[in-house]
């Protein structure tokens, strides 16, 4: 899980909110929170990615198109603490609202063309949302 914690942050911004109403302050105060990168505990959980501390990417280019793949672990680090439970994140621990009004994240990636005659870019952009 925490190798792919910011493609994590990706998944949960492009998904749907799971329920229409954040969780309840009496269940999220019931749970345990985990910060980043300790090992989460069974059942549920909180989890905090905290503020300054890195934040692994593993990038993976895989398929049957290619000959050989490759592999990176990349660290990025948040400007302040954020809180993960399922489709909800917070930026404070208590005010809960579904992620994609949190974070927006936008992935583009070029390949080598006549377009685009350099080397490949995946470019991954993740931008407070502005709603």
């Amino acid at each position: 899980m925490s190798r792919h914690a910011l493609f994590g942050l990706a998944a949960l911004s492009l998904a749907g909110c799971a329920t229409m109403f954040p969780p309840s302050a009496e269940k999220m105060s019931s749970l345990p929170v985990v910060e980043f990168p300790a090992t989460p505990p069974a059942g549920e959980f909180i989890f905090k990615l905290a503020k300054d501390k890195p934040v692994p990417a593993r990038i993976v280019i895989e398929g049957t198109a290619l000959a050989s793949g490759a592999e990176q672990t990349l660290n990025a680090t948040l400007p302040g603490d954020l809180y993960i439970y399922r489709n909800w994140i917070s930026e404070d621990g208590k005010t809960w609202k579904p992620a994609n009004e949190v974070i927006d994240v936008r992935i583009a990636i070029s390949l080598p063309s006549d377009a685009h005659p350099k080397p490949g870019e995946i470019r991954v952009t993740v931008d407070k949302a502005k709603r």
